[in-house]
């Protein structure tokens, strides 16, 4: 009877298989590669099965639409991971865009316009910080409120207004750079220094610490208030920001204007594979999740799968998703 060697080597070998699984298991223990496995099968699925889904032009449109998800995703990632919510950016989003594009009407330009919204973004985000830490107000409810605060505020100021941003004020959202949106390489540059605080900085570390054990966190000495109050007022001014890029992109603002955009952020977030427990994840789980987000509605809209239906996706994605991470964990848990 004959044998193959390779077919020893790599299958009857008991170390390589220990190995392969172990390469399986790491690769499984990073937050993020369930989402990104999923989004990959997606991609190979719709481009198969959707007309138009397949091309440079439809992948550059999904990135564009996802970059306001993302930016808002990369500090609302932090405030889950230090286990707390923030359910307000969508109101805190249509602020900061009705303060920009107004200013950006009466004055013109770029920098004075995201200037003020990245102000009142973060003085939004230090006070739903300051209530949610200091003051002991779970967060939940103190963005709650605040989302029919600041969403109650812009119909009351702007009404059945629309506003017209000048092109002059659109270059977040209009302009590129070698064929690269603009929008795109801001995200691109957000990442980059998310991922080096997480890695380098203190508080980066001690965001981990105090959503992973509070308890353990404040025995060590860690400033789980302060921590905390950060991840919240980098909520807000990251809402600055998007604002920027979301009109930029459409160049019109009405006082619906995000609406239900926290439901996409906090979804990208969790899909991507941040624990909604806090204290587990990564800085790329909200691009993961975002990309994953902007692809499936994506390939409704192509098949023309009515609008009335994306919240029902979305939920059904959350759900989805906690269920998930709870299998994984038990999976890993039993290979430990």
């Amino acid at each position: 009877m004959s044998h193959n060697p390779d077919t020893e080597t790599f299958a009857g070998n008991p170390s390589n298989r220990r190995r392969g699984s172990a390469y399986f298991n790491t690769l499984l223990a990073r937050p993020e590669s369930p989402a990104l496995l999923f989004l990959i099968l997606l991609l190979v699925v719709f481009s198969v099965t959707t007309n138009g889904f397949f091309s440079a032009s439809n992948f550059l449109g999904i990135l564009e639409q996802v970059v306001i998800i993302a930016i808002v995703g990369l500090a609302v990632n932090q405030v889950i991971l230090s286990a707390e919510i923030d359910v307000s950016v969508g109101s805190v989003l249509a602020v900061c865009a009705f303060i920009y594009g107004n200013i950006a009407m009466a004055y013109g330009g770029n920098l004075l316009p995201l200037f003020a919204a990245l102000a009142v973004g973060t003085a939004i985000g230090f006070l739903n910080g300051v209530l949610s830490t200091y003051g002991r107000v779970p967060s939940i409810i103190t963005t709650l409120g605040a989302l029919f605060i600041y969403r109650g505020l812009i119909l009351l100021l702007a009404g059945a207004q629309v506003l017209n941003v000048p092109k002059s004020s659109r270059v977040l959202g209009l302009s590129d750079l070698a064929g690269i949106p603009v929008s795109v390489i801001v995200l691109t540059v957000l990442t980059a220094a998310f991922y080096w605080v997480s890695n380098n900085t203190n508080w980066g570390r001690n965001i981990y610490a105090v959503g992973g054990n509070e308890s353990g966190a404040n025995t060590l000495g860690l400033p789980a208030y302060r921590t905390r109050l950060i991840a919240f007022v980098l909520s807000g001014s990251a809402c600055g920001l998007a604002a920027a890029v979301f009109l930029g992109q459409i160049g019109q603002l009405q006082a619906t204007a995000g609406t239900s955009f926290e439901l996409r952020v906090i979804t990208a977030v969790v899909l991507g594979g941040t624990s909604i427990r806090g204290g587990r994840g990564s800085v790329f789980s909200p691009i993961v999740g975002a990309l994953l987000v902007g692809v499936i509605l994506n390939a409704m809209t192509l098949n023309r799968v009515p609008g009335t239906m994306e919240l029902f996706v979305l939920g059904v994605l959350i759900l989805l998703s906690v269920s998930s991470e709870g299998l994984r964990q038990r999976y890993l848990e039993k290979k430990i």
